[in-house]
This record gives structure tokens, sequence and C-alpha cells, in this order.
């Protein structure tokens, strides 16, 4: 008898949840390069959470009353909600000190970091095909976004700080997603926002009060994007059969970054881009379809077993 278990494909309702969150997200980033024209980050991410924290914490009491509220992870809960904040603190702060690219180039490992974490944390076993698609798909991450590192300053220090973040979040559901309340991960999260960005957005609040009305109607429809994805991509990772299976398809996001550049914001892509997509595209391509085989490879075992 084998003294690893097999690894069970995962299912393409997870993938599709996972995907429908990173593309949500991405839309989300869209939206916020719009906004940031004329609101700081930090302002528009506290005016999301507060929305998205007020909406999930009448939904608990709604729902499950006072009783909604306890948990018996409470520390893990704050742990992944300084995560949280963290990343979005860091994540700003990289963008204002360099380029895009170097900060999509340092933060797109966090996928890999995860798994390295499942690993030796979580004892996940990993297969060599996902292992292959984690490692293609951030090679073609890197391919088309092209860092050059150009600016070697702290903000390297801030992306990496927001890789590590990333994966600790990605860690800390994959332990307690699946006993742990799912609204009460969403609104720890949001508390997480809020208890960093909240104290950057002060002079904005005292500048600028609430924005008109049009304005007003973007952010928090861009905050309920912000919602929607929280919900989709801490479902799936909490209940993907692992960290691996469904780490490569935050990759996806810079295919919609490819789509809006070029739509909306008129970036021409180079040759480089168009190589890098592929690469992406192909690695997410092969990952549904390798875990649809280990399902269906899966299944035939199961039906060909004699009863017991």
């Amino acid at each position: 008898m084998s003294l690893i278990a097999p690894i069970k494909g995962e299912s393409l309702k997870i993938i599709m949840i996972i995907l429908l969150g990173w593309t949500t997200f991405s839309f989300c980033d869209a939206g916020a390069k719009y906004l940031s024209q004329t609101y700081s980050p930090a302002y528009l991410v506290t005016m999301g959470a507060i929305m998205n924290f007020t909406l999930t914490f009448c939904w608990i009491l709604w729902r499950r009353g006072i009783s909604g509220f306890k948990t018996n992870n409470q520390k893990w809960l704050l742990l992944r909600a300084l995560a949280i904040g963290i990343t979005s603190y860091c994540i700003v702060t990289a963008f204002s000190l360099i380029p895009i690219a170097d900060v999509y180039g340092v933060t797109f490992a966090a996928p890999f970091v995860s798994v390295v974490l499942a690993v030796f944390f979580l004892k996940e076993h990993v297969g060599l095909h996902r292992w292959l698609s984690v490692i293609i798909g951030f090679i073609g991450v890197l391919i088309l976004v092209g860092p050059q590192f150009q600016t070697l300053n702290t903000g390297l220090l801030y992306a990496l700080t927001a890789c590590l973040s990333i994966a600790t979040g990605t860690i800390i559901i994959r332990k307690i997603g699946k006993a742990e309340y799912m609204p009460l991960l969403f609104l720890y999260s949001f508390i997480g926002m809020l208890v960093i960005n909240a104290p950057l957005a002060i002079n904005d609040f005292q500048s600028i009060g609430l924005p008109n009305l049009l304005d007003l109607s973007l952010i928090l429809g861009n905050g309920l994007l912000v919602l929607l994805g929280v919900c989709c991509t801490s479902y799936g990772l909490a209940h993907a059969q692992s960290t691996a299976s469904v780490a490569p398809f935050v990759y996806t996001q810079v295919i919609w970054a490819f789509v809006f550049g070029v739509f909306i914001f008129d970036n021409i892509p180079t040759v480089a881009t168009i190589i890098g997509l592929v690469i992406v595209v192909g690695a997410g391509l092969y990952m549904i379809y390798r875990e649809r085989q280990l399902n269906k490879a899966n299944r035939y075992s199961k039906s060909a077993s004699p009863l017991s």
C-alpha cells in the first residue's frame, strides 16, 4: 500500500468559483485605476471596506444573531485580518515607489510561496504536474510584465512583504476555512482593511468628505465587486482539494489586465506580452485539464474496486 494518498482532482465547480473571484478582482483593479485619478487608494479601500463591513455584519446578525460572531479560531482570524491589512497597505505603498511591472513581478510569486508553505505547514502533497503549472505560470507572468527593477529602493521590500502576506492569508484560510463560518471570514477581512487603510485616509476625508453622487456610485459599486471577489476566493481556497490545485489561477488576472490595457487604457501589447499571455493561459488550461483527468481516474478506480 502506498504511504502517500493519491492526489484527488479539483472539482470544476471550485475552479470556476476561483476564476470568478480573480476575474472580479481584475475588474476592481480597473475601476480603482480609473477612480485613483481623483481619489487616493486608501480612501477608495476605506469607503468600500466600510460598506462591506456593514453589509457582512448585518448579514451575520440577521442569519445567526449574536452567536454568529462566536468563533474558536479567533487568533487565526485576527492574523488573517492583519495579513490582509498589511497586503493592502504594502501594495499601495509599493505602487507609489516603484513601477507597476516591478510590483506585479514580485507579488505574483505569492502562489508559488503559498504552495511551498502548504507543503511545510499543512503537509499537503503536491504532485509534479501542479508544481509545473505554478512555476510555468509564474514564468509567464515574469515574461508578460517584464520587471526590470530599474528603481532599487524600499518599494521592492514593500512588494515582497505584500507577496508574503498574501501567501500567509492563503495558508490561514486553507487551515481554518472549512471549520469556520464563511461570512465571519469576510467580516475579519474588512476589519483588516479598515484598521490599516482608514488612518491613511483621514486627511482625504477631511479635505474631500463624501464624493459626488456619480463617483460615490462608482466607488460603492467597486466595493461590491470586492465583496464578491473576497467571497469567491475565500470559499474556493477553503474548499479546494489542495493549495496547488487552485494557486495558478491567480495568474489569469494578467489576462484581464491585458484586455483592459488594450481597450480602455490604450496600452499596445508587445511581443513579450503576447508570449507571456500564451504561457499563462496555457498553464491555466493545462491545470483544468489535469484536474479533470484526475477526477475521471478517481471515479474509475472507485467504480472498478470490489465492494467491501
